[in-house]
Parts: structure tokens; sequence; C-alpha cells
């Protein structure tokens, strides 16, 4: 058992999580985020080019953009790509994050807290909610060892072009109602929703 073998219906019977489709971000919280020439650029050339896997998609078009937030919050978090999070490994909380940001800026290991997993998928977004459900589980249970609890844990499923959010609070997984996209239109809003995430555990960071 890893991430990517649970089930909705598993994540409730293990763990006690159920799902809810809520709206995660207002109009009035989002504040847009203009993209750089640098992701602009990298974005259009992405998309010249065959992202027809979950491999191409992430090294073309998802990491460029995390890594765009990254740099307009000043570099302030870090970002695991591709890592082994084992956690509770009898529980199945083991496997590989395709994306996982922690607090902590400059460091080569994960280190508490871990604040938001983010899971790549080829085709639909859905088919990666129950996976991402369970390495946010995993995350909010690893802070918890590591003395930095996280009552809060947000999450994201992409196939790079469509993008989803997701928040674990108590024994809700919240789903958003909402879509984001990549294109020139859309990318802003995508920009300022991973902001408002970044400026939410940096707000409570400093509490």
């Amino acid at each position: 058992m890893a991430y990517s073998d649970f089930t909705l219906d598993q994540l409730e019977r293990v763990f006690g999580i159920s799902e809810t489709q809520v709206r995660l971000f207002s109009d009035d919280i989002i504040v847009p985020i203009q993209p750089s020439e640098r992701l602009l650029a990298d974005v259009q050339e992405g998309q010249e080019l065959p992202v027809f896997s979950e491999k191409a998609k992430s090294e073309m078009l998802i990491t460029p953009v995390l890594r765009e937030v990254r740099r307009q919050s000043g570099n302030q978090f870090n970002i695991f790509s591709g890592y082994q999070f084992e956690v509770d490994r009898e529980r199945g909380l083991t496997g590989i994050c395709d994306y996982l940001f922690t607090t902590h800026p400059r460091t080569n290991r994960i280190k508490s807290p871990v604040f938001c997993a983010v899971e790549a998928k080829s085709r639909s977004v859905e088919e990666g909610i129950a996976q991402a459900g369970a390495e946010m589980i995993a995350a909010r249970l690893f802070n918890e060892r590591e003395n930095t609890p996280t009552p809060v844990v947000f999450g994201c499923v992409t196939n790079a072009y469509e993008w989803l959010f997701l928040k674990l609070e108590g024994d809700q997984l919240f789903t958003d109602t909402d879509r984001y996209f990549l294109d020139v239109l859309n990318l802003p809003r995508l920009l300022g929703v991973l902001g408002q995430i970044v400026a939410f555990y940096k707000g409570e960071q400093e509490r």
C-alpha cells in the first residue's frame, strides 16, 4: 500500500477523513500575481513541446510555475520534487511525492512543517484527489511528530493545464469547486492562489 493506492473510501475508512466540495478561495482574497517574462517564455516553450506524459508535464510546465511562486515569495519556502516520503508504512503513508513544500527554504532534507503537496497527473485531475489527500494526511502526521503541528495542510492535483486545490482541516478533505488554468489570461489567478497558500503559512510562522 502506498499513496497512489488510496481511494477516497479508504481515506475515510482508515483515517476518518471525508471529502467535501467547497469554494476554497473567494475572489476578494485572491491577489493576482503577474507572471514574469521568464515564466511566460517557459510556458510558451513548454506548450510547443510534446508534453503527453506525466514526467514531461511536470518538467516542462508544472515545475516552472512552482519555481515562479518561490521566486516571487522571496524564496521563502523549499520545493522537494520526486522525493520518498515515508511517514507510516503500516497504514500506507509511504511513496514518492511529486512535489512537497516546506517552510525551510534551504535544506537538503524534508523538514517540518510540510505545508503543501502537489500531485501531477497526465490526464484527469480527479484521478489524483485520493493520492494527494493521503500525502496531505502524511504531511500533517509528519508535522505533528516533529512538534510543528499544522491544523491546515493544502494540496493540489494538476495535469499542468488544469489545477485543482485541496485543503485538509480536521476530519475533512475539502476539494475546491473552482478550477484554475494555465493560460495567459488565467495564469495570474493561478499564481495568486499558490501565493495565498504560501502567505498563509508565512503568517502562521510569524505568530
